[in-house]
């Protein structure tokens, strides 16, 4: 019940539209049932009074119309504005979950999958929409239709009342049995369509490797295996409710399934007039309508359980801390004290401690693993570190909002991501206030003038899906002219020229250099030739800081940073040997 309440009140700005929505829905089922009271007293007059008429008759032709065409206006006025209601709470979830992603940990993003989120942001919030828009207006009118249908029943005759709710017990006990079941299946149910998800993700991902390497055979054997498991649990579930769904489906219109028989033999008897007779199978027979269109919820209450309990552990996930203090820092040195940090239980930081001081370079360096790369995403916030605090100017990051702490730091990755949007728009992210100028200048520095205006469009050529229209080269260089139009006072490369061709990569380095002119910089360096002129460089291992010193300094002091620079310096000189006399 928790995951219902919540999302009533993420419904309760569009209470009122849901009231109103009720109770129009409630009058289109008292319509519906009114033509069956009409009938009953045509009958009676006809039958036993004998005072019907030409007139009456089409009187009452008439009144039935009107009946139906009031059930068919508020039916629609009732859903229409149980649809507002509903896709204005769900737009704005969608709008509280997109804020909600913003605070939480990137280590939880990171476990949970982009599937995962995907799933929630557009499958397990559209389900809110049933609840909303159908459920609850037409929901309640349908139970209490029969409700006061019952209670008429019972003070009319309660014989007759039992022998209603007989058929629908029947009905009722196979939805219940389906139910059960189902909810038993569901779990399966679910992990083999996530199971198939990821599998489909992965084989539609990796087509490209899945090719050069020839491994069509295998990787499509893991995909048919998937869809045969989701096919197998789905078929077995269906299997199982379609002879439930047979069984209510016949017996719940067909409420007169022991009424009619039975009252036969009770008015043969004398026991039951027939005025009485005739009205309760006319309001036994009315009410089939309200209990299927009831009945078609039932199924899709623990599916909409289950996606709403989904939905929530998002929703009340940890956030990360955050109290703006509204403290403006006094510089912009950065510093990591007896910083700790774990992820999934086990540490990748231990007690590390540094300052990288402003209008410094600061380097950091290390073996695959180190935890260099850690540290950056720890400094732009991404995770809260378990001891220890990290602060710009003497201000606890944890103590500024995402978006004071974001507007003083530049974080160019080796990660690209850009937007299916113009180069100019993608450039433009760095600094939504900017002028196309500002663009353009901020694109020369980074090496892109020249390439964007070569294309179809120029600034205005779309990057395409993840810029996929693009080379890592130029991607690379478009996010560093991100970070060259933000022009924010503390700048992390993390291998920001990962991708950059040699062409262009002292062209890059050199626009770089000018950027970083009176900043803090915090470098995270795989080639250490693109940091021997760093004023700090800091050797990580295995998430400790063993040292740090300059170039010169940790050549002669650190044996560890002597291999790696002896590495890096052999691999300068690798190439592919061509025997003499052998095809190339």
């Amino acid at each position: 019940m928790g995951g219902f309440k919540k999302v009533l009140f993420y419904a309760q700005e569009h209470s009122n539209k849901i009231y109103c929505a009720l109770l129009l829905i409630l009058g289109s089922v008292v319509a519906g049932i009114c033509p069956y009271l009409i009938a009953y007293d045509i009958i009676l007059r006809f039958v036993e009074t004998h005072t019907a008429t030409t007139g009456y008759v089409l009187l009452m032709s008439g009144a039935v119309v009107v009946c139906l065409l009031l059930q068919s206006f508020l039916y629609y006025k009732g859903l229409t504005l149980s649809h507002e209601a509903a896709y204005d709470t769900l737009m704005g979830m969608r709008i509280k979950f997109a804020d909600k992603l913003t605070k939480l940990s990137l280590g939880d993003i990171h476990t949970n999958g982009t599937g995962s989120y995907k799933k929630n942001f557009v499958d397990d919030i559209e389900s809110v929409e049933l609840l909303l828009a159908h459920m609850l207006p037409e929901g309640i009118p349908y139970v209490l239709a029969p409700v006061v249908a019952y209670l008429i029943f019972f003070i009319l005759d309660w014989r007759l009342a039992l022998l209603s709710i007989a058929a629908v017990s029947i009905g009722l006990l196979a939805i219940i049995i389906m139910t059960k079941s189902g909810t038993k299946k569901m779990e399966r149910y679910y992990s083999a369509a996530r199971k198939m998800n990821a599998t489909i993700i992965e084989y539609i991902s990796g087509m490209e490797v899945i090719k050069i390497f020839n491994r069509t055979t295998s990787s499509y054997e893991n995909y048919v295996s998937s869809v045969e498991d989701y096919k197998k649990y789905t078929l077995a579930w269906f299997r199982e409710s379609w002879t439930y769904m047979a069984v209510y489906g016949a017996v719940l219109p067909c409420t007169i399934l022991f009424l009619l028989p039975v009252g036969s033999m009770f008015y043969l008897d004398g026991t039951l007039t027939l005025a009485t007779f005739v009205f309760a199978l006319l309001l036994s027979m009315s009410l089939g309508q309200p209990f299927i269109r009831l009945v078609e919820f039932f199924p899709t209450l623990p599916v909409l359980k289950h996606k709403i309990g989904q939905l929530e552990k998002t929703f009340t996930g940890e956030e990360l801390t955050l109290a703006d203090q509204g403290i403006a820092p006094d510089n912009y040195n950065v510093e990591f004290q007896d910083v700790t940090f774990a992820y999934d239980h086990k540490e990748v930081i231990d007690r590390v401690s540094f300052c990288a001081k402003e209008n410094n370079v600061t380097a950091i360096v290390g073996a695959s693993g180190s935890g260099k790369s850690t540290l950056a995403k720890l400094l732009v916030h991404f995770w809260d570190v378990k001891e220890g605090r990290i602060t710009i100017g003497g201000v606890n990051i944890n103590d500024m909002s995402f978006a004071r702490l974001m507007n003083l730091i530049s974080y160019v990755s080796q990660d690209t991501f850009l937007f299916k949007d113009s180069l100019m728009e993608n450039i433009r992210v760095g600094k939504p206030e900017a002028s196309d100028d500002e663009v353009m200048a901020a694109a020369k520095m980074a090496m892109c003038h020249e390439f964007i205006r070569k294309m179809e469009k120029g600034y205005y050529t779309n990057a395409g899906e993840a810029g996929n229209k693009l080379s890592g080269g130029e991607k690379q260089r478009l996010t560093i002219a991100r970070a060259i139009l933000k022009n924010a006072p503390v700048i992390i490369l993390d291998e920001a020229t990962a991708f950059t061709d040699p062409e262009n990569e002292d062209k890059i380095q050199a626009a770089l250099n000018q950027l970083i002119i009176g900043k803090t910089v915090v470098v995270i360096a795989h080639r250490l030739s693109t940091i021997v002129e760093a004023d700090t460089i800091l050797l990580m291992d295995k998430g400790r800081l063993l040292m740090q010193g300059t170039h010169a300094e940790l050549l002669v002091k650190s044996r560890q940073y002597q291999s790696l620079w002896d590495s890096h310096q052999q691999t300068l000189d690798w190439g592919i040997q061509v025997k003499e006399g052998q095809n190339a």
